[in-house]
């Protein structure tokens, strides 16, 4: 009998699947990065990052006033969007839900068994 191990079928499509995962998220990353890699041009930003339970972010804008304000519902609009792409839901759904949470962000749990318990 050997002593390689190797993976179950089971096994090898959850390493192949993490790994995938791990791949993909690597590639939002590079193309995050290209994003603001020229700074000269931007004019609003948003970025969140999640690390363990932690949610934190930053936002800039150049402008004031007006445009400020809707370079700020814009960011809003297209995370919602992509939220709501990546669930499957409509974007009503995902606004309605964003707005009842937004007061509790910082209570708010970031893992799947967490997120329907109450505070």
């Amino acid at each position: 009998m050997s002593d390689d191990t190797a993976d179950t079928p089971d096994t090898a499509d959850a390493t192949d699947a993490d790994a995938d995962a791990d791949t993909a998220f690597a590639t939002e990353l590079a193309a995050a990065r290209a994003l603001l890699d020229d700074a000269d041009d931007l004019s609003a930003l948003h970025v969140g990052v999640v690390r363990g339970d932690r949610v934190d972010s930053t936002a800039a804008r150049r402008s004031e006033g007006e445009q400020a304000g809707l370079e700020t519902l814009a960011l809003l609009a297209s995370h919602l969007r992509t939220v709501a792409d990546e669930a499957g839901v409509d974007y009503e759904t995902v606004a309605a839900d964003a707005a009842s949470l937004a007061g509790q962000v910082d209570e708010l749990p970031t893992d799947a068994e967490g997120a329907g318990e109450d505070a």
